[in-house]
């Protein structure tokens, strides 16, 4: 419980210093429309996307990349169902501790009657770690939904064109120390 409250904090006080981070940002540059023009110019903004990512996938649609949004989404629903599983499964061999230990015959569940009271409480531990893992991926798996929708919002008018080039091919080379030669992958980025 105590990982929980400090992973919980730190995200928490991450999503509020990107939000600051955000609105100063906002504040800070200059206007896109000149007087004279009557009509607007729309940029792509990383602080919008940002704003939509608070919305899982929301800033991955913003950034137009569709195909992005069933992959977080998949990723969240997998995190919360182990995370969910753990936390019954937790509560289920707590409860059987706690009524092994108090006495209350009538409340155990047949199916662990065999199981030894430290192993109960060994898979407990068990499935606390694996819940608190499962928070922490949820955590992460949030965090990057922003930083993918923030880092696409940056390089979305980024020119990727035919003149750059990257070639990968199987080197052989010597080596000078016994004279055997040493495998390898050879990286060549050449521009046109």
């Amino acid at each position: 419980m105590k990982h929980l409250k400090q992973i919980l904090t730190v995200t928490i006080m991450l999503c509020m210093s990107l939000f600051a981070y955000s609105q100063e940002m906002a504040s800070e540059k200059p206007s896109r429309v000149k007087a004279a023009d009557s009509t607007r110019v729309s940029q792509h903004s990383p602080t919008i996307a940002m704003l939509w990512s608070i919305i899982p996938g929301g800033g991955q649609i913003y950034n137009k990349k569709y195909w992005k949004v069933p992959i977080v989404y998949g990723l969240l629903e997998a995190s919360g169902y182990f995370l969910t599983k753990y936390a019954s499964d937790m509560m289920l061999y707590r409860r059987e501790f706690i009524n092994r230990r108090d006495g209350n015959i009538d409340k155990l569940i047949p199916g662990l009657a065999d199981t030894p009271d430290e192993n109960i409480l060994a898979l407990k531990q068990t499935s606390q770690r694996n819940m608190e893992i499962c928070i922490a991926a949820t955590a992460i798996i949030y965090t990057l939904n922003f930083i993918d929708a923030m880092v696409d919002a940056h390089l979305y008018y980024f020119d990727v064109s035919d003149d750059l080039s990257l070639q990968w091919s199987p080197m052989v080379m010597p080596n000078p120390v016994n004279k055997a030669p040493s495998y390898g992958v050879g990286i060549v980025m050449s521009l046109k």
